[in-house]
């Protein structure tokens, strides 16, 4: 809660008003000697109804913050704020679709906001729905039209929507996700499936898939009193969870909550990680991403030709669960890649670019 108090207090805008006081008699007023203060803006505020950040590292900042908050905290900081999140409103559509009671009133709902969410096209039989952003990570900064603003640049879906004469871009020019495992090897139930399912627990299901995630990001910096293009060319891992249920004939997404513990992983050419913590996600939709790795490179004036190379090979062990199998110590279940490598003990984990 200290927290929240904190990120409102830094959220609104210091307003300073001047005013002129009447001298003692005989005293002139001296108003045009009365400079005026200079209104000092925050970190992070609202502007046309989206938010504004100061520099990327703000943006990064709120949403870890805003990923450890429950709903109603979140609700209570935005409206603090006076502003409505794409999460605000996204969430009352999940809610429409999770209380659907057939498969065709999904097709109903599905013509209804194809122009909103995002649908399985290739696959009739799949009735998930997925936000219609090229990346999740951004969501809970967004606002209903997926906007938001980093310096000078308005960000639109990842995309500038300020010419470049008036400030360069900063956003992400190219992007490539690639899948490393899904362990259908240990599906706690015995068979060879990426979908996971617990004994006796026969409508929820698990998948846990380990991730590249490679990208070009464009970051325009002040140096020397010129603008500069700056290049970050990066590659990140990560492990993203998704959990469905059985409803109306039909597997679909729902709102929930993930956990993760006694994670060990390596990225070639960089130190392991070993984190023994228990993480709990926040109650998310269709699924959550916890981040293990990143490094990058960075070039001034000059874009990447291409992507950095894929690492040699990514180690990955964790003990997985979610709501839908249960939190207690028994509901957890091993995940690993290769085979025997385990949790060993420690806490060796980085200390930025890791976590939800």
């Amino acid at each position: 809660m200290k927290n929240l108090i904190l990120i409102v207090m830094t959220a609104v805008a210091l307003t300073i008003f001047n005013g002129c006081q009447k001298d003692e008699p005989g005293v002139s007023q001296l108003a045009d000697e009365v400079q005026p203060q200079e209104v000092v803006q925050p970190d992070v505020y609202v502007e046309n109804g989206y938010l504004a950040f100061k520099n990327i590292e703000a943006v990064d900042s709120t949403i870890l913050l805003l990923n450890k908050m429950t709903t109603s905290e979140k609700e209570a900081w935005e409206n603090q704020l006076g502003f409505k999140s794409a999460r605000a409103e996204f969430d009352a559509l999940f809610e429409e679709y999770d209380k659907l009671p057939t498969y065709e009133a999904f097709l109903a709902f599905k013509e209804k906001y194809k122009d909103k969410l995002k649908f399985n096209e290739n696959d009739p039989d799949d009735c998930s729905i997925d936000y219609p952003y090229a990346t999740n990570y951004f969501i809970p900064v967004l606002n209903n039209k997926g906007v938001y603003k980093v310096g000078q640049s308005i960000i639109n879906k990842m995309v500038i929507t300020i010419p470049r004469p008036v400030l360069k871009s900063g956003t992400i020019t190219d992007r490539e996700v690639t899948s490393i495992h899904a362990f259908p090897e240990d599906n706690p139930n015995g068979d060879y499936n990426e979908f996971h399912r617990k004994p006796n627990i026969d409508k929820r299901k698990l998948k846990n898939e380990l991730y590249y995630e490679r990208y070009i990001y464009l970051d325009p910096q002040e140096i020397g009193g010129y603008w500069h293009d700056v290049y970050e060319n990066g590659i990140l891992v990560y492990l993203n969870q998704r959990g469905q249920k059985m409803s109306w004939g039909k597997w679909r997404d729902y709102k929930t909550e993930y956990s993760i513990k006694k994670i060990r992983s390596q990225t070639s050419g960089y130190p392991e990680a070993q984190d023994g913590r228990t993480h709990i996600s926040p109650e998310v939709k269709p699924s959550i991403n916890f981040y293990l790795h990143k490094h990058a490179q960075y070039t001034t004036n000059f874009e990447p030709e291409d992507f950095l190379p894929y690492p040699d090979y990514v180690r990955f062990a964790a003990d997985v669960t979610f709501r839908g199998f249960g939190f207690y110590p028994n509901d957890y279940y091993t995940i690993e890649t290769p085979e025997n490598y385990n949790y060993s003990g420690g806490y060796t984990y980085p200390t930025d670019g890791w976590g939800w």
